[in-house]
């Protein structure tokens, strides 16, 4: 097998992304079960994946089962693979995955969802799951887009619905104990697990959720890239939810409640990524990272006990007081990403994201100062209730940033302002899950009056691909027969949907006509309120009331405070030894 792999290796492009063998990798050589982690894209994307980090450490360091990992062979590869009959093989072994008692996939983006079966193809493993038998792998899946797994789960075993931390070691547990049982004896057992959702055997699911992030459990020791990565620095999640509550955002509510690590548990895990990965950067990692109530204390201790270590926020709150933070991370940043995400005060309080035109200009005017050159801005386009004059909105913000950099930028000169444009597109388990995406020729012509009214001089506007966004929301809101729709578009050609000169528009045209219907037919498609949704059997903890009544807030364009400082809206997330642990109450 080795020395079939080795022969291929030598005809592809980056054989680095196949050899395996990194620094923080782990084989064992004595353990109960074989599983193997995917991340359903190229190596240098789905290598910075957190969610493989931590449950690659967790099964490694705190069970008596192997974890490896396999990513998605690039074509140049997976042609030489089905030419010389060399089946899908994991980076710690070379072994075949086919060979593994389980095989878990992350759902982090619908336009993964074609290289899973590719995947699977390549492995020699049946692509749905009534075709598997006792020799197969128990084939799974979890992440984000869990939250509805009605578009893929023909094609697994059981879903994971919620955090990996608390399901995981009982799926171990059940399948070590019962290695000998039948496949479908083992799925039973699996099925009443809370947050398995097992299609044999559908019933209603309760997201699985850790009452708090376990530092036992941090990856400490992460596997070490071969090769440059998307993310190539130590990375530590320093908390998990979001109380902002902006009504678009699946992530935001799906991880429901807040959880923050303790900031000395923050100081002292950084301490230990650094010290054992060698990395001279280190990134606080979190949907809001500049909301963690100790992260000024956490700045501060870190640029005192680690005065070379540069540390990156990658999530920025859009007001002055985020941006000084970054006077407290040791590094000198050329350009900062903000994201006001609507043009008009109106819109931004009809989707909740808690910012006035006053904040923006002031965070503006505080990157500059803080002797950034280039300011990336980020929108969408075809939010709910939106209106021509929301687009000039975006305009009149852009060439506001624009003059303010010339007055306050240390160079007038070198000032860039990046406006970057996307497609909304509605997810399950959000406020706008009943409504649906603005169609292509609407899309299309939002885009041509922000070409036509956009002012060039530096200022650069990138406007999102539309075909890649349809597609994205007639996944995400999908039912069953949407693995239809995406096995005919892998089958027509479609694989790499994320990356631009590989997504094909005619390859999603074909899958969605094998199910009588269109890309855009299912995107813009709207549900009653009162209707049955296709993924009401996966409870999110999140009260389908409570998104409703935030539905009727943002058609009336009013603000639900951020339950931090504002009353409990009554969500339905707390309950029982689940409920919001901030550091520094």
């Amino acid at each position: 097998m080795e020395k079939r792999i080795e022969s291929l290796l030598e005809r592809v492009e980056k054989p680095a992304r196949y050899i395996g063998g990194e620094v923080g990798s782990v084989v064992k050589q004595d353990y109960s079960l074989r599983v193997v982690l995917s991340y359903p894209d190229v190596y240098e994307i789905g290598t910075a994946n957190q969610a493989v980090q931590i449950i690659y450490s967790l099964i490694n360091l705190h069970s008596n089962a192997w974890a490896e990992r396999v990513y998605c062979p690039w074509p140049d590869l997976s042609a030489l693979m089905r030419e010389e009959s060399v089946p899908l093989f994991a980076l710690e072994s070379w072994e075949p995955v086919s060979g593994a008692d389980l095989w878990g996939f992350t759902l982090q983006h619908e336009l993964t969802y074609t290289n899973i079966l590719e995947m699977l193809d390549l492995a020699g493993v049946p692509l749905h799951w009534q075709d598997r038998g006792d020799g197969d792998p128990l084939v799974f899946a979890g992440g984000p887009c869990a939250s509805n797994p009605h578009p893929v789960v023909a094609f697994f075993d059981f879903i994971l619905v919620g955090d990996g931390e608390q399901a995981v070691p009982q799926v171990l547990k059940i399948c070590e104990e019962g290695k000998d049982l039948p496949r479908r004896q083992l799925l039973t057992q699996l099925a009443d697990l809370e947050g398995i959702f097992v299609p044999a055997f559908p019933r209603r699911v309760k997201r699985a959720v850790v009452s708090e992030l376990d530092y036992s459990l941090a990856p400490l020791r992460p596997v070490i890239p071969s090769m440059g990565a998307v993310h190539d620095r130590a990375t530590l999640e320093i908390m998990r939810g979001c109380t902002r509550g902006c009504r678009f955002c699946m992530a935001g509510n799906w991880y429901r409640p807040v959880r923050e690590r303790p900031a000395g548990e923050v100081c002292r895990a950084i301490a230990d990524l650094v010290a054992g990965t060698g990395y001279d950067e280190a990134s606080l990692s979190s949907l809001s990272t500049t909301d963690y109530s100790c992260i000024q204390e956490t700045l501060t201790s870190l640029a005192e006990s680690l005065p070379r270590l540069t540390v990156s926020l990658p999530s920025l709150r859009v007001d002055p007081e985020a941006i000084r933070l970054l006077g407290l991370t040791s590094s000198r940043r050329s350009s900062i990403t903000l994201a006001p995400e609507a043009g008009s005060q109106r819109l931004r309080d009809a989707i909740n994201k808690q910012v006035s035109g006053e904040d923006i200009q002031q965070a503006i005017s505080e990157a500059f100062r803080c002797g950034c050159n280039t300011v990336k801005l980020y929108f969408m386009i075809g939010l709910p209730t939106e209106t021509e004059a929301d687009l000039q909105g975006i305009i009149d913000i852009a060439t506001a940033a624009r003059r303010i950099g010339r007055q306050e930028g240390e160079n007038a000169g070198r000032v860039q302002i990046n406006v970057s444009i996307a497609s909304f597109v509605p997810k399950a388990h959000t406020p706008f899950q009943w409504g649906g995406m603005n169609g292509r020729e609407e899309l299309a012509a939002k885009h041509e009056f922000l070409r036509r009214n956009m002012p060039r001089k530096q200022i650069k506007l990138s406007l999102h691909e539309l075909e890649p966004s349809l597609v994205e929301g007639a996944i995400a809101r999908g039912r069953d027969e949407t693995a239809v729709a995406i096995e005919a578009a892998w089958r027509a050609g479609s694989g790499f949907d994320a990356w631009t000169e590989k997504f094909s528009i005619t390859a999603w045209e074909t899958g969605f006509a094998a199910i009588g219907s269109s890309i855009e037919q299912e995107a813009i498609r709207t549900f009653p309120v009162d209707a049955e949704l296709p993924w009401d059997d996966i409870d999110s903890r999140v009260s389908k009331e409570f998104l409703l009544e935030e539905k009727e807030r943002a058609d009336r364009g009013e603000v639900t405070l951020d339950c931090r400082q504002g009353p409990c809206e009554n969500c339905g997330v707390c309950e029982g030894d689940i409920e919001m642990r901030i550091a520094k109450p």
